[in-house]
């Protein structure tokens, strides 16, 4: 069927926790006023979730951590960021987080992105960590500034905490801190009017700024 007129009806986009409480807002805000008669329903869930729910249809499109190598999701970069270890105030560096051999790291469930490269990143350096899970980023942060281990998140993410003096980043190498994050969706798959209209506002030049 082909539709006429303004864009309506339901949108379904998912979204990391991190990427939809730090990144969409003004865009959510943005489409919200100018396609007042589209349902938009963001879903958060972890990065493999997401990509199980786009490739199944159950979503339209998804704000992933990248890399994404399948050739049946078209993936655009949407945002680059740069990943710091966060930990409590007074750590100086890895030496700290393992120098009594029991170091914790405060993560989601198997699936989330960050998990997987944190775990990578001190695999590389030979530190095997014991992995507590909690369900919301607000939880993490606050294990992590009360001493119980460290985590890996986005500088913007923590860059407020740190600020206010809740907790401390340590820096990574560049290739182990850059990341991208990609808006993916099915390739060749019909694209609703409220999905395009979406798409028209993820190309507008506030989230290419944002991107850099």
């Amino acid at each position: 069927m082909r539709e006429d007129g303004e864009p309506r009806g339901p949108l379904t986009i998912g979204s990391l926790e991190t990427t939809a409480a730090h990144r969409l807002s003004s865009l959510i805000a943005t489409y919200g006023r100018l396609y007042p008669e589209v349902d938009l329903v963001l879903k958060t869930a972890p990065n493999s979730r997401l990509l199980e729910e786009v490739r199944a249809f159950r979503l339209e499109g998804a704000f992933v951590c990248g890399p994404v190598a399948d050739p049946d999701l078209v993936g655009e970069v949407v945002f680059r960021e740069e990943l710091v270890v966060v930990t409590a105030t007074g750590v100086r560096g890895f030496e700290d987080l393992v120098r009594d051999g029991s170091l914790k790291i405060i993560v989601k469930a198997p699936g989330c992105a960050y998990r997987e490269r944190f775990e990578t990143i001190l695999a590389q350096r030979g530190i095997v960590a014991r992995p507590l899970e909690f369900g919301t980023l607000e939880a993490i942060l606050n294990c992590v500034a009360a001493g119980l281990g460290a985590t890996l998140l986005p500088r913007s993410v923590v860059g407020p905490s740190c600020a206010a003096g809740r907790l401390a980043m340590q820096a990574l190498p560049e290739r182990e801190a850059r990341v991208e994050t990609l808006f993916v969706y099915p390739k060749g798959s019909y694209l609703s009017g409220a999905f395009r209209a979406f798409l028209d506002i993820l190309h507008g030049p506030a989230l290419a700024q944002a991107a850099e």
